[in-house]
């Protein structure tokens, strides 16, 4: 059976069996609610039956209360019985409790509704017509014993029958009558006669009722059997089923199952034999069909695997390469394409490289002469061979792919490429500082020549104002000696006068001459650096403290001249901007270099904001050191103070004119 149409089978079989037990299991319930209200009629039937009998009883006990005691509370209580049993008045709640014998009870309230007669209580109740019958008689019966016990009262009361049923005859009042009445043999007679009719009914009603719930019970224990039938029927089909499904459906998807995880392991040669003829039998024949595409595709995903994994050393070998020649380094450059050029090759154990240029060689570390197969590719540098790239083998084995050998094609012209990007970056940058070391050499050669026009109207001032004045008043003490001849004195105090003109005039032209070129210089860097502070100190007013070496320096006259401006640059930046309070100069010296520190405590600048305000004074350091090959580093912070630090190669000294 195909499992579309077992399925099918097993959901009409579901559905009709659940219907069937929910049509049952409401038939159950019906017939429960029906025995239920089968017992509720019972118990109602038994105690209207009971009210029956002990209303006949309250009466009697009520007629001899009131004949023995008088007290005419119980011929109230008397009437008010046979009222509420004949209808005449309403029923008491059911929660209300009468003792009618209890005197100090007060008077019944007048219950409202309206009055029932027990006869139709009871026919409510759906008596049957023979049970309806002997009520009938056993209350025709009791109003006969009501009419006896009525002839007692109202012999109590001295009223006795007229012929006609009514006591209006009044005579003297008979008690031992009326207790003869109500005690005597026909009283208790008549009694009986009451009972006996009730006593029939009880049995009657108690056999009616019983019988009823005897066949309800009968018939919910059909029902229930029933039940448990259609539920060990399903028991049996689902049992079936599952026989069926496990030997038809689990068992085949299981055995597939396990033939696809066989698949999925790695054995593609895995086929199904499945045996039933169902839907699962198609399965497995389609899982056949796949497994034979899936040996298939293996097999050429494998072939395709393998060449990837060539094509991927490829990748990784032009990646390493490209990165590598990051490197500005021709030496690591080979060096790279040696080492991930020989790992992409079909046989890296017997592959040597070497690299050519400009008559420069680079070998792998298993380079071998004898090699006897290879492959050379030039390399283009503008479009002429600058060299060239082999890759051969050591061994005479199937020569290169040709994907190996477009891989070493494309590595040549890299090659050529970055050569060319070096070649190009070096002009660039030789251009660069070409451009920038003749606009520096511009700016500060226009610098120079404003500092000369400076130093020239400096001397001009100076001669001007300090020679002219000095020569004028030589020449006025001069024209003073023509009026004098005759007065010795008077030629002493001018001859005085123009001594002290003529030392005046020379401190001026020494004054010129030290501003133009420090005397001091012609005895050495030491001494021209510490005249050179003295005057700082002097002058400044900032504390300057000077380290020197104890051993001699030598230097020729231009590294004299240009430490000496380096340090005067220096100090004349502190004395300007810095307010500093503490200057160190400091002089070392190493193997080939001399080097001199200036430091200040000073409030330092922004290196990047002095350069581009272009401080010529800065610039001018930097010339003079670069001028004798040597270099200067400026280091300054804001609020940190600032480090000068100048390196130049000594040089022996030549004569210092």
């Amino acid at each position: 059976m195909r499992i579309g149409v077992f399925i099918n089978f097993c959901l009409i079989v579901t559905v009709l069996g659940l219907s069937l037990l929910i049509f049952l299991s409401s038939q159950v319930l019906g017939t429960l609610d029906e025995i239920t209200e089968a017992e509720r009629q019972k118990h109602r039937s038994l105690e209207l039956a009971n009210e029956l009998f002990h209303s006949s009883e309250d009466l009697t006990k009520m007629a001899r209360n009131y004949i023995t005691t008088g007290n005419s509370i119980y011929e109230q209580f008397f009437f008010e019985i046979l009222d509420i049993r004949n209808g005449k008045r309403p029923r008491p709640p059911e929660n209300h409790s009468i003792t009618y014998w209890d005197v100090n009870r007060p008077p019944l309230p007048n219950m409202p509704g309206n009055a029932v007669s027990l006869m139709d209580l009871m026919r409510r109740e759906g008596f049957s017509e023979r049970e309806l019958d002997l009520l009938r008689q056993s209350q025709k019966n009791s109003d006969n014993l009501v009419n006896l016990e009525k002839q007692a009262f109202a012999a109590i009361k001295g009223l006795y029958d007229d012929g006609y049923g009514n006591f209006t005859v009044p005579r003297a009042p008979d008690r031992d009558f009326a207790i003869d009445l109500l005690f005597g043999e026909r009283y208790i007679t008549e009694k009986a006669r009451i009972m006996a009719p009730i006593i029939q009914f009880m049995a009657e009603l108690d056999h009616r009722t019983q019988t009823t719930l005897n066949n309800l019970q009968s018939k919910f224990q059909q029902q229930i059997l029933l039940i448990l039938g259609v539920l060990c029927t399903a028991l049996l089909a689902v049992a079936v089923a599952a026989f069926y499904m496990r030997r038809n459906i689990l068992r085949p998807l299981d055995y597939l199952s396990r033939q696809a995880n066989s698949i999925a392991q790695g054995s593609y040669s895995t086929r199904c034999n499945i045996t039933t003829h169902n839907e699962i039998a198609e399965l497995g024949a389609d899982f056949n069909t796949m497994a034979e595409a899936i040996e298939h595709e293996i097999i050429k995903l494998k072939q395709v695997e393998a060449s990837l994994c060539e094509r991927l050393k490829e990748i990784n070998c032009f990646y390493s390469i490209r990165r590598g020649m990051e490197s500005d380094s021709l030496e690591e450059v080979c060096r790279t394409i040696f080492v991930y050029l020989i790992t992409a090759m079909q046989f890296p154990h017997i592959t040597s490289i070497i690299i050519e240029l400009d008559g420069k060689q680079f070998v792998s570390d298993q380079y071998d002469k004898d090699h006897t197969r290879g492959l050379r590719k030039p390399i283009m540098v503008y479009g002429e061979a600058s060299g060239w790239i082999e890759v051969f083998y050591s061994e005479s084995q199937p020569f290169l792919l040709p994907e190996e050998q477009n891989l070493i094609d494309v590595i040549g012209d890299d090659i050529g490429k970055w050569l060319e990007h070096k070649q190009a970056e070096a002009r660039i940058l030789v251009e660069q500082e070409l451009r920038v070391r003749d606009a520096a050499i511009r700016e500060f050669a226009a610098h120079v020549e404003r500092m000369r026009e400076e130093d020239r109207k400096y001397i001009a001032r100076e001669i001007h104002d300090e020679l002219g004045q000095l020569l004028a008043a030589l020449h006025l003490e001069l024209s003073l000696l023509k009026d004098v001849e005759d007065n010795r004195k008077r030629v002493e105090i001018i001859r005085y006068n123009m001594s002290e003109l003529v030392v005046k005039a020379s401190q001026s032209v020494r004054n010129v001459a030290e501003h133009l070129r420090p005397a001091s210089l012609g005895l050495g860097i030491v001494s021209a650096i510490k005249k050179l502070t003295d005057e700082f100190r002097k002058h400044g007013g900032v504390s300057c403290v000077l380290h020197l070496m104890e051993v001699s320096i030598d230097l020729d006259e231009d590294q004299t001249v240009a430490i000496f401006r380096i340090v005067q640059e220096s100090l004349t930046n502190v004395t300007r901007h810095a307010e500093a309070s503490r200057v160190e100069i400091t002089l070392s010296q190493n193997a080939d270099d001399l080097i001199v520190e200036v430091r200040d405590n000073g409030k330092g600048f922004d290196s990047a904001d002095a350069a581009k305000k272009k401080s010529f004074g800065l610039l001018g350091m930097r010339e003079r050191a670069a001028v004798l090959g040597g270099g200067i580093d400026i280091t300054s912070l804001p609020q940190q103070g600032t480090v000068v630090n100048v390196r130049i190669p000594i040089k022996r000294n030549e004569g210092i004119s």
